[in-house]
């Protein structure tokens, strides 16, 4: 089981099955009691205790750096943890565990805007530019604008009712010479990026895999 892969504090999506993307509680881990118990600190909305009731059973998202695991859980109660509410859940499967990366990565055709960053901060041009992949840990970006590997810049990019602008270092380039429109295709690492905005990548893409996978079952 990969429940003792996880620790304190670490970011929790707690779902009940069939959920949508914007659906559900973003949480965090209090402790591990045990190899198939854990405890939640307790969802809130607007600053009240949100209930969800004992017994049902709920899907956790589990957020580490580089993994994200996904478990099968009733809740069982609600505690008193030094002062705070917490859940109590029962892990009821082993969990699966998928890689950050591949788990929430989505082909898209985002435009965004974005500007080199010199080593003394100095920001460049405003430029545009089309990110086709993306993901909570960086992008691929293609563009008219030369760079070279290891360059920085600031991205703006809206993601439906989300601005987020990101700091992120050139990891890979090529050349595109098929493509009419942008010359370069960069590999784009993010770098500093508040877990907020990891989190609202996270949902976005969430969101359009669903949308996807709706449009693709026969009706």
């Amino acid at each position: 089981m990969y429940l003792d892969q996880l620790k304190s504090s670490a970011r929790v999506l707690i779902q009940k099955p069939g959920d949508g993307p914007h659906d559900g509680f973003m949480c965090k881990i209090v402790t591990l009691l045990n190899d198939q118990q854990l405890l939640i600190h307790a969802p809130k909305q607007d600053g009240q205790l949100v209930k969800l009731p004992v017994g049902d059973r709920f899907i956790l998202r589990v957020m580490s750096d580089v993994s994200i695991y996904h478990f099968k859980a009733v809740l069982m109660a609600y505690l008193k943890e030094d002062g705070f509410d917490v859940v109590k859940f029962r892990v009821t499967d082993e969990g699966e565990k998928v890689q950050r990366r591949d788990a929430f990565r989505f082909s898209c055709a985002v435009v965004v805007e974005f500007a080199t960053v010199s080593n003394s901060g100095q920001m460049g041009d405003s430029e545009k530019g089309l990110v086709i992949d993306l993901s909570a840990g960086g992008l691929k970006l293609n563009s008219n604008k030369f760079m070279q590997v290891r360059d920085f810049l600031n991205i703006s990019m809206q993601l439906d009712d989300d601005l987020i602008v990101a700091f992120g270092e050139v990891c890979s380039m090529k050349d595109i010479p098929d493509n009419d429109k942008y010359k370069y295709q960069y590999g784009i690492k993010f770098a500093m990026m508040p877990a907020t905005d990891q989190e609202k990548i996270v949902r976005f893409i969430y969101r359009a895999q669903r949308e996807e996978l709706k449009k693709a079952r026969p009706r």
